[in-house]
């Protein structure tokens, strides 16, 4: 019988309330209430855990989107800008090369004109020359003309001398007009085309005979005594 009631006394009574189900014993302690709470911590435990791991992954794809979209947002603009900086880069260098073709049509026309200057200069350089040396020919030919002409009109003056002392006499032989030494020059002081008398004589040139005088100098083109064509003419005075 004790022990009966000693378990009668220690068997505990079940209390409901709301939502809440409590075994209270007899000494007025909690039983499955707690263990209920307990669960329900857990379980609260449980989800948050989950909302928050979903919230994680959430985060991480968004973070992962935005990177994404920084990414491509980023690679756009460096494209952009290297097309940007090629088209710049190609309208530069389009305009460098149009001012480098008016710098080089420039100087090509510079150039031409400097070889063409340089040309004439080259002619006129050899032209220049063939004159000297031409004028050279000629002072040389001039030297050992004025030498021929001195002994000739020496030649001359002696025989002029002579040929006054007997004028008259040499005027009546038609011959002594056309007498000649062993030099080819005439032996007279008279004019071989008209045959007048007179101090001032005329020297063909180049043939170097004194044959005419003034008067019909202008009207031969040939000299009287070699007939070799007159290219030029030095009057001489005989004393």
């Amino acid at each position: 019988m004790a022990i009966q009631a000693q378990l009668s006394y220690n068997a505990p009574f079940i209390v409901t309330g709301g939502s809440e189900l409590s075994l209270i014993n007899n000494d007025g302690g909690i039983g499955i209430n707690q263990s209920y709470t307990n669960n329900q911590q857990a379980l609260f435990h449980n989800q948050q855990n989950r909302s928050q791991s979903f919230f994680d992954v959430h985060m991480e794809k968004q973070r992962r989107e935005i990177d994404q979209f920084i990414r491509v947002q980023s690679e756009r603009l460096r494209y952009a800008l290297q097309e940007q900086r090629k088209q710049e880069t190609e309208t530069i260098l389009r305009k460098m090369e149009a001012k480098a073709l008016v710098l080089m049509a420039q100087k090509e026309e510079e150039m031409s004109r400097a070889l063409s200057k340089n040309m004439e200069l080259e002619n006129l350089l050899r032209k220049m020359e063939t004159e000297n040396q031409a004028w050279q020919r000629v002072a040389r030919e001039n030297e050992a003309m004025v030498a021929t002409l001195n002994s000739t009109l020496e030649q001359v003056r002696e025989r002029a001398a002579t040929c006054r002392n007997d004028v008259t006499a040499a005027e009546d032989e038609g011959s002594f007009c056309g007498g000649y030494d062993g030099d080819n020059f005439p032996m007279s002081s008279c004019c071989l085309n008209c045959g007048s008398y007179g101090e001032t004589r005329v020297l063909f040139l180049p043939c170097r005979h004194l044959c005419c005088c003034t008067g019909c100098e202008d009207g031969l083109v040939l000299c009287p005594i070699c007939n070799t064509p007159k290219k030029n003419r030095i009057e001489a005075s005989v004393f």
